[in-house]
């Protein structure tokens, strides 16, 4: 009876040491036949350093695996002139606008700029669509994976479905009179839920702190917190002429548009100092430019 039993307990061992043995060779042989890519250049950029005299390792999926020595690489190593590097992200992109490339001259200054772009933007829908699609893979053939985009309607929803990018979406708020604050809040909100379908972090901002009322900015500061926010901020000097003293070339950008501006009251502050305390909550906060440092 005993030696019966001892023979079955051998023969169960044999058989799961037989299928162990298969999945360890299963494993191997799927390794062996892994498809990797071995790419040198003059240069590998990490995202914090160069490296020369090394090889990156990719799956055939582009997923990174390792940065080896050169010695360590082994052979079927491709060569390349120049550098490889890490995507690039473009942090503030403006998308829905690409149908307007090359239509403002250059050099026309700011309130000149904006003006256009408020007044020349309007386009057929099929033009715009196209454009949109057209800049997407303008950014893909330079490297660019992941962006931050304005948005200010839903025209690259289409596009960004198609999740060939990394997108992030900042739903632009603006509006300098008091009076028409809740009606572009709510249009923000509808346009932030819009967004929300897609696969993609959305968030809504302001615009620039010449284009936001306090009104405007009571309403959407509660959407900064744990975000990353976004602003047009000191592009020009005048910016902060307006701000110290309310003087300045955005008188005349006020002017033109035939808005109301009684209400400004200068803070005697940069513009900078005027509004970063309301971005207080905000995770990480992206200035678009910034024409002088010197309130540091």
């Amino acid at each position: 009876m005993g030696c019966k039993n001892s023979k079955e307990r051998t023969k169960k061992y044999d058989v799961s040491r037989e299928r162990n043995v298969l999945a360890i060779h299963s494993l191997l042989t799927s390794l062996a036949i892994m498809s990797y890519r071995k790419l040198k250049a003059d240069k590998i950029f990490d995202g914090y350093k160069f490296i020369e005299n090394a090889v990156l390792i990719s799956t055939a999926d582009g997923t990174i695996e390792n940065v080896v020595s050169k010695e360590d690489a082994g052979d079927d190593v491709e060569v390349f002139e120049g550098i490889l590097s890490p995507g690039f992200t473009n942090c503030h992109c403006h998308l829905e606008l690409s149908h307007m490339k090359g239509m403002i001259p250059e050099k026309t200054g700011l309130i000149d700029f904006v003006f256009k772009v408020v007044t020349e933007r309007h386009h057929s829908e099929e033009e715009i669509l196209q454009a949109i699609g057209n800049a997407e893979s303008e950014m893909l053939n330079n490297g660019i994976v992941a962006i931050g985009d304005i948005c200010n309607n839903s025209l690259t929803i289409p596009q960004k479905q198609k999740e060939r990018v990394l997108y992030y979406n900042f739903i632009e708020a603006s509006g300098w009179l008091p009076s028409i604050s809740k009606m572009r809040f709510e249009r923000s909100k509808h346009l932030l839920k819009e967004f929300s379908q897609l696969h993609t972090p959305s968030t809504i901002v302001p615009h620039a702190p010449y284009s936001v009322s306090q009104n405007l900015w009571n309403e959407i500061q509660p959407y900064f917190e744990n975000s990353t926010v976004t602003v047009h901020n000191q592009e020009t000097a005048f910016e902060d002429e307006f701000f110290l003293k309310g003087e300045g070339n955005l008188t005349r950008m006020y002017e033109m548009m035939k808005i109301d501006n009684t209400h400004h009251q200068p803070t005697g502050k940069s513009s900078l100092q005027s509004y970063f305390n309301k971005l207080e909550k905000a995770k990480n906060s992206i200035h678009n430019a910034c024409k002088n440092v010197d309130f540091l």
